[in-house]
């Protein structure tokens, strides 16, 4: 192509610039070979970018949503429906905008942390489970423990050992795939003994959602075997969650709540699976009555920002200054209690502030992605971003001090010289 660096040529050149000198450009900039490009995404960066990824995690929700499995769950509405696919249209273009970015996040240097983080963590995790007075996990099978009623670990402390654990785990795994070294897979495993022993099953999730991220970075995408072989690993993990779940709640305790319909009763699907359609499908259900029943209290525009758009590990201190405490939207069945990242938002302001925090989740995944282009935890933060907005799905993670914090602990850890192995 023709430079136009020199104004002497600039007119010249514009002449000559064909339309097919444009097209090679642009692909020259994305990085794209056309044979494998669509929209300009690859399926690589399908699996990795965070915009995409709120596509799928919201679409399956609602597709699996209409198996009808439950019979306390409302019909979704065409309002609801209508702005979800708002919505997605807005992530597919923010999609295409970062693919740049999200191509770039590849490479990665293993074993940055130091050697003594394991047994650091290690000592805390003693710690926690010697100050709790047992090892939960036999504690509750022997009706010992109710998660309902006893605190758990030292104060304070336990959240550290929770989110910077997690955070570990995903920076270890990283560390494994990239080294192959079998250490760093052992020193992985480590938080998630941890959470086994303490029942904890939703941070063992996160961890794995976290390490399927980093598997999708690292071999940039998936080709047929290796996605059986994931789709063969989450059946699994979805009967055991059930099989957790059931120790411990109790045998039928989800069916009480779910209420499963004959078309779940004959399907050819292990009871156990009851448990992921419910985790998966309640906050869609919550947020649909809440649309249905409420009116949005739109006065309370304060009380929104600081509820929807702060960790509550703030929220919870400035409320009691507003007078105000965080709202509960409605539920389909007691016990369900969250509602996906709108519900609440819902309530507040309605669809204005669903639509405000959808915007917020977006600046704030263009702000991380921006910070964390330097860094050298490049992949696992990634990673973790695409773990966070998963979760979305689930409950509004930007007001959740607990996943919002294992985003932060590798970006300090990047910018801290002593945390870095020397």
């Amino acid at each position: 192509m023709p430079s136009v660096a020199d104004p002497g040529r600039r007119g010249d050149c514009l002449v000559r610039l064909t339309l097919k000198d444009l097209v090679a450009v642009n692909r020259s900039e994305s990085g794209l070979d056309p044979a494998r490009a669509s929209f300009g995404l690859t399926t690589g960066d399908l699996l990795k970018n965070p915009f995409v990824i709120y596509v799928l995690s919201f679409g399956a929700v609602l597709a699996v949503y209409q198996l009808g499995w439950s019979e306390v769950y409302p019909a979704l509405s065409s309002a609801l429906l209508i702005f979800f696919a708002l919505t997605f249209l807005v992530a597919s273009l923010l999609a295409k905008q970062v693919a740049g970015a999200i191509r770039a996040t590849k490479e990665y240097q293993p074993g940055q942390l130091p050697k003594y983080t394991a047994l650091l963590l290690l000592v805390c995790f003693v710690a926690d489970i010697v100050y709790t007075g047992g090892i939960p996990l036999i504690m509750v099978m022997n009706r010992q423990f109710d998660y309902a009623g006893q605190s758990l670990g030292v104060p304070h402390l336990h959240v550290f050992i929770v989110t910077a654990s997690s955070a570990f785990c995903t920076i270890r795994f990283a560390d494994f795939l990239y080294s192959k070294r079998l250490r760093y897979l052992a020193e992985a495993l480590l938080p998630l003994v941890y959470f086994f022993l303490i029942f904890y099953r939703g941070p063992i999730l996160i961890c794995l959602v976290s390490w399927a991220f980093v598997f999708f970075i690292q071999r940039d995408g998936l080709g047929m075997l290796r996605g059986c072989v994931v789709a063969a690993l989450f059946l699994v993990i979805m009967h055991f969650f059930g099989v957790f779940g059931n120790l411990r709640e109790g045998r039928g305790a989800i069916e009480s709540l779910g209420h499963p319909t004959a078309a779940f009763e004959n399907a050819p699907v292990p009871r156990t699976y009851f448990w992921t359609y419910i985790y998966l499908t309640s906050p869609m259900a919550n947020l649909q009555l809440a649309v249905n029943t409420l009116t949005p209290r739109k006065e309370k525009v304060a009380e929104f920002v600081v509820s929807e758009m702060l960790p509550d590990a703030l929220s919870k201190r400035i409320l009691p200054w507003l007078g105000a405490e965080q709202i509960k939207p409605p539920q389909v069945s007691v016990g369900l209690s969250v509602a996906s990242l709108y519900g609440r938002s819902y309530v507040y302001q309605g669809w204005l502030g669903t639509s405000l925090l959808f915007g917020w989740l977006a600046a704030l995944s263009l702000l991380y992605l921006r910070l964390i282009r330097d860094s050298p935890y490049r992949v696992p933060c990634l990673a973790l971003l695409n773990t966070l907005i998963v979760f979305c799905t689930f409950q509004n993670m930007i007001a959740f001090a607990g996943l919002v914090l294992q985003l932060v602990w590798p970006l300090l850890l990047g910018g801290w010289p002593f945390f870095r192995r020397k």
